[in-house]
């Protein structure tokens, strides 16, 4: 007697499937019908508020800041801090805005 070995062999495999890509990190969950789901226009509300909230409070810190150098300060070197001070606000809104373009570009 020989073994010998059929054409039907149980121990084929079956078709490799196509592997599903990953979601990546920018992925929107999306809901059944193509649209963006609550939860996602919930975030970006809290988002906008945040952001309000955040303004707000940098510009009453800019006019308290501003009334404290013309408390603090005398007449003669006011304009000297006020020119110092616009500079740092404008030197970090430069910096946040330039990390900004460089992330959404």
């Amino acid at each position: 007697m020989t073994d010998t070995s059929s054409d039907t062999d149980d121990t084929t495999e079956p078709p490799a499937s196509p592997e599903t890509p990953e979601p990546s990190p920018d992925h929107t969950p999306e809901t059944d019908d193509g649209g963006r789901s609550i939860a996602v226009y919930a975030q970006w509300a809290a988002f906008g508020i945040l952001v309000l909230i955040a303004l707000v409070a940098s510009l009453q810190f800019y006019f308290a800041a501003s009334a404290a150098v013309n408390e603090f300060v005398t007449r003669r070197y006011r304009p000297l801090f006020r020119a110092g001070f616009n500079l740092v606000v404008v030197l970090v809104a430069a910096t946040g805005i330039s990390l900004l373009v460089r992330r959404l570009a």
